[in-house]
């Protein structure tokens, strides 16, 4: 196979692959949350909504930490994560100001909330550090609110609509609007709802929960998601044909890695360019893998010696004999570490099919790959 080469200023732009001088870490502030959605994967896990909130002191400390030792890498994405993280504003308002005084384009900053908390304060700082927002919000409000409750059970949808005209209308962030397809909610409808709404991109994608969860799809439902994962793909195929740079960017990462001729060693970074920090100041190689036996390190720690554990737990982890036969490996790495305890064959099998719908989007510009860079936000 032959793959187009880039000009040296379109390859300086294309996509992160590991081979980037980027990072993102992902802080959660906190594990509270003041809405209690039916399919949380947190809400299970009381030891983690007893650890304390984050200080300003710590996310000031981490601020510093991540900009002195994390030499290797010019630019980092703090994306603060929880529970709910604005209702940490303490935390939040810590990290900003610190990363801020620091060298123009070192930090920047992601956010996933539910957004059913909207003050000025908010909308100011989320302004102020450009946030990145991802915004929860599964359907119309049939569909949203069946899940989506305050502690009292009161219905959260026209509050993140509320929230979401705000931030459109006082603030520069960009917005991706994320929905969880469930049983008896496709993709295709998810995928159709989000494109409704005021925001920059969408993500849909399959509750992570175990098959025997009510949420979880069924063989049926299973089915009909592949399929309309193929329907998505012939969509961006007609979007990258009219020059229009598709929303839905779910296989954007894995078509410019073919346009590169790149492999993935592992799935993602955690452990090198990527790393989770808890509300106590426990660091993790992503906040989402929850086996405490993984912990790197505490931010009060010699930075090096959270780094070094983090290398060593990325040589030491090793991929299923599975992977080592799959013809998706080079383009998946191996599989999430957060996410393949979980639902793991659910989650194989859609990931095997993303790779697949990959190669189809590569393969239909192979006269013209230069189309692609469109997914690069290369015009």
């Amino acid at each position: 196979m032959s793959y187009y080469a880039p000009t040296a200023a379109e390859a300086a732009r294309l996509v992160d692959f590991g081979d980037q001088p980027n990072a993102e870490v992902l802080v959660a502030t906190t594990w509270k949350c003041n809405l209690r959605c039916s399919y949380c994967f947190v809400k299970g896990r009381t030891h983690l909504q007893r650890q304390p909130q984050m200080s300003a002191e710590a996310a000031r400390r981490l601020v510093d930490v991540l900009d002195s030792e994390m030499k290797h890498v010019e630019t980092i994405c703090i994306h603060v994560y929880g529970g709910e993280p604005l209702t940490n504003l303490t935390a939040l308002h810590a990290l900003v100001e610190a990363a801020l005084a620091k060298q123009a384009g070192r930090f920047n900053f992601a956010i996933t909330t539910n957004g059913t908390l909207l003050t000025d304060e908010i909308i100011g700082l989320l302004n102020q550090g450009k946030f990145q927002v991802i915004l929860s919000i599964d359907g119309p409000d049939q569909v949203h609110d069946a899940c989506r409750v305050t502690s009292e059970g009161a219905p959260t949808h026209a509050r993140v609509m509320k929230f979401l005209l705000a931030l459109k209308k006082r603030t520069k962030c960009w917005v991706r609007g994320s929905a969880v397809v469930q049983k008896n909610w496709s993709l295709k409808e998810a995928g159709a709802y989000l494109r409704t709404l005021p925001v920059d991109a969408i993500k849909a994608q399959a509750v992570r929960i175990a098959g025997s969860d009510s949420h979880a799809l069924s063989e049926v439902e299973k089915r009909h998601y592949l399929d309309d994962l193929e329907d998505i793909g012939r969509k961006i195929i007609e979007e990258l044909e009219n020059g229009i740079r598709p929303k839905d960017d779910r296989f954007s990462n894995r078509v410019l890695q073919l346009l590169k001729g790149s492999s993935r060693s592992f799935f993602c970074g955690a452990g090198e360019t990527t790393f989770g920090f808890m509300p106590d100041g426990k660091v993790t190689p992503c906040v989402l893998i929850q086996d405490e036996r993984q912990t790197l390190g505490h931010i009060d720690d010699a930075p090096d010696t959270w780094i070094e554990w983090g290398r060593r737990w990325r040589t030491q982890f090793k991929k299923r004999k599975e992977c080592e036969q799959c013809a998706a490996l080079s383009l998946c790495g191996g599989g999430c570490a957060a996410i393949m305890p979980i639902c793991g064959a659910d989650e194989c099998e859609i990931t095997r099919k993303n790779c697949e719908i990959a190669h189809k989007i590569y393969r239909h510009f192979a006269d013209c790959p230069e189309k692609l860079l469109l997914l690069a936000g290369i015009a």
